[in-house]
Formats: structure tokens, C-alpha cells, sequence
């Protein structure tokens, strides 16, 4: 007989991980080497959004009255849904940036740098400025061209505003905008999400995690196509590539739930250490009538917690008391 394990060891797994962490951040200071996640577009290697900092390898801007003008996003920014205006001083003095602005009519509103500090950009360096991304316009209009206005001062003081089309080396925007309208069909249709409790069978590397994630639907009249859900960089089946679900539900039928059956992905501590969206789960949709893609299925914090005690205690670095 199975029985239900609590995530009681949450915090002593997360301090090891975080330890392991610690261990690895060491190590790669000493051999000067940069952690990566995981294969990623390369704006994920730019720092986090919480501040304005310098790019060691601006993105290709688009250079308008001296200032490089381009949008990217870092994996962290993913869930938050913000998106990083990067601002490249082409000139060769200072300059303070004291307002930015993001415009696009795949957005319902714009969107604003609201940090009240300003920023200030020496010559030749780039600083990203994050701004929080409102709601998203389905489908995506025609000929959506987006802006980025930026007012800066210089040395003396002199006040100027600089309106350009951004680069968009990444593709982010229309990646962005798929993701939205694909998000915004299926939660007509169901919601989407997953049980906060964890319930794990076995001990050490034999241990399995048993995640649930619950299909409910809104009661309207659509149709939505469940095909299957993707491993990520920390969590992958027991068996097979995927978890297929091979389900369709109507907007009108009583809730799904579907059983995950996972172990660790990898159990290295650079995958560990550097994770940001390792407990993310990508489920593969189709909307009928509509569009198909991915949605991402956030844990909530208790799940996240279990999941990584779980991952601990099967990978060694914790031991179940």
C-alpha cells in the first residue's frame, strides 16, 4: 500500500539544494565559467529583472538618435510576464535614463519602466529596464508594430525623448503573443492546475512523485484537446519522453484529473542550483476552432517546496530522517 508523504522536509531539502548551490556558484568563480540552466535563447543569461544592470553581450540593437533600442526576456521573467527593454548608449559620453515606455498594439495598455530611481548608462554599455507586461489583444492584430520611447538627460542636464521600433533578436514578441492567445482559448474552455499536495512512493533513488494535475472546466461550450505533457529540465516520466493525456474536454463536462508519474530529469548541481522553471510543467493543447501550443502549469509554492525536498532526497542530497 502507498502512502501520502508531506513535503515535512521542505525546508531542510531546500537548504541543501541551496547549499549544493553555494558549492557550484564556488567552483565556477574559481574557474571563471558562466551556469547555464539550460538550452535557451540567449537572453537567459542576461541578469535578473529585479534591476537595471549592464549586458557583457548586448543584443544587436536598433540604433535611434545614439541610443541601441531592442526587447528581451530573461527565463525568470516567463511567469512574471515582464519584459526587459534593453538601452545601449552609442554615444560617448554618460547619459541617465529617467522614464521608458513599451507600446504595442498586441498590448491593451502600454507599459511603463516604474522603478522611481534613475539609471544611468555610461558610454558604450547597455543597462535593461524591466517593465511589466499588461494584457494580452486576441488574436494578434495586423501589422503590430511595437515602440519603445525612452527620455534621458545628459551631462548638462538637457532633456530628450528618443521613439524607435525595437530589435527583436529573439523573437520574443511573437513567441509572447502566441503563448497569450493560446493561454487566453483554453481558459475559456477549463483551467488548469495542479494539486498543491505531492504524494511519493519508495525512498532514495527508487522514490517516485505522483503529481495530479487537475483538468476543470468553466461550464462554456468550447472543446479543448489535452495531447500531452513535456519533461522539463528537472522532472521527467517514469517511462517514455512524455506524459501523454490523449483526452478531449467540453467547457460543459464534470473535472479531469490526470496522474504524473515522475522522477528527476538529472540530478547534477548545475541543473539544480541554477533552476527557474524546472517545476513548470509544458502541457501540449489544441483548441478546437482556435490555436494550439503549449501552457505552462505553474506549481503553487507548497508543490514547488515538495518537488525540489522530493528531487533532495532522491538525488542524495538530503537523507529522510
Amino acid at each position: 500500500m502507498t502512502t501520502p508523504r508531506r513535503s515535512a522536509r521542505a525546508r531542510g531539502s531546500v537548504a541543501a539544494l541551496a547549499a549544493v548551490g553555494a558549492a557550484v556558484a564556488v567552483g565556477l568563480a574559481l574557474t571563471g565559467c558562466t551556469a547555464v540552466e539550460s538550452p535557451a535563447p540567449a537572453s537567459s543569461a542576461s541578469p535578473h529583472p529585479s534591476a537595471p544592470s549592464p549586458s557583457s553581450t548586448p543584443a544587436a540593437p536598433v540604433v535611434v538618435d545614439g541610443l541601441g533600442l531592442a526587447v528581451l526576456q530573461n527565463r525568470p521573467d516567463y511567469a512574471t510576464r515582464v519584459l526587459q527593454l534593453s538601452v545601449t548608449n552609442e554615444t560617448t559620453t554618460p547619459i541617465t535614463v529617467v522614464g521608458a515606455r513599451f507600446e504595442s498594439p498586441q498590448f491593451a495598455a502600454p507599459a511603463d519602466y516604474t522603478k522611481t530611481t534613475s539609471v544611468e548608462v555610461p558610454a558604450g554599455l547597455t543597462r535593461q529596464l524591466p517593465v511589466p507586461l499588461p494584457a494580452a489583444v486576441c488574436p494578434l492584430p495586423a501589422g503590430a508594430t511595437p515602440s519603445v520611447t525612452i527620455t534621458v538627460t545628459d551631462a548638462s542636464g538637457a532633456r530628450r525623448e528618443v521613439t524607435g521600433e525595437p530589435a527583436d533578436p529573439f523573437g520574443v514578441l511573437p513567441r509572447i503573443a502566441g503563448e497569450d492567445c493560446v493561454d487566453e482559448a483554453v481558459a475559456a474552455v477549463a483551467t488548469l492546475r495542479l494539486d498543491d499536495d505531492l504524494e511519493v512512493t519508495g525512498s532514495g533513488g527508487d522514490s517516485v512523485a505522483h503529481l495530479r494535475l487537475h483538468v476543470e472546466p468553466t461550464g462554456g461550450t468550447g472543446t479543448l484537446d489535452l495531447d500531452e505533457v513535456r519533461f522539463t529540465i528537472l522532472l521527467q516520466p517514469v517511462q517514455g519522453t512524455t506524459w501523454p493525456l490523449d483526452a478531449t474536454v467540453s467547457g460543459g463536462d464534470p473535472p479531469r484529473e490526470f496522474v504524473l508519474d515522475a522522477v528527476p530529469a538529472r540530478c547534477d548541481p548545475h541543473a539544480i542550483a541554477e533552476d527557474k522553471r524546472g517545476t513548470v510543467l509544458p502541457v501540449v493543447v489544441g483548441v478546437a476552432g482556435g490555436p494550439s501550443g503549449t501552457v505552462s502549469v505553474s506549481p503553487s509554492a507548497a508543490l514547488r517546496l515538495a518537488l525540489y525536498d522530493f528531487i533532495a532526497a532522491h538525488c542524495g542530497f538530503a537523507t529522510a530522517p
